[in-house]
């Protein structure tokens, strides 16, 4: 999958959050593409209620269906009060 051929640099929108294979929530995400092909290929936030967002914090192979696009892996870099700094990956 060629997730650069489809989008421009930044991505913003409504996404599903899937833990264990499980749709969880929809909650808004901001991306900006990583500027070189790699493991990681977009870095930004995602906003949601803090207890959804522990959870996703604390769950291991946690995925985030892109509104009108891929499916990617996301891990959290930090954050508080309602917003997660997310690293995502292909996945």
């Amino acid at each position: 999958m060629d997730i650069y051929a489809d989008f421009t640099d930044e991505l913003s929108g409504d996404g599903t959050i899937i833990i264990d294979g499980r749709d969880v929530a929809i909650i808004p995400y901001s991306l900006t593409l990583a500027p070189d092909a790699g493991p990681m290929v977009a870095e930004g936030s995602i906003i949601g209620p803090e207890p959804l967002l522990r959870q996703v914090k604390q769950a291991s192979g946690v995925k985030l269906a892109l509104q009108d696009g891929p499916v990617v892996s996301i891990s959290c870099e930090g954050g508080d009060s309602g917003t997660r700094r997310i690293k995502a990956t292909e996945g």
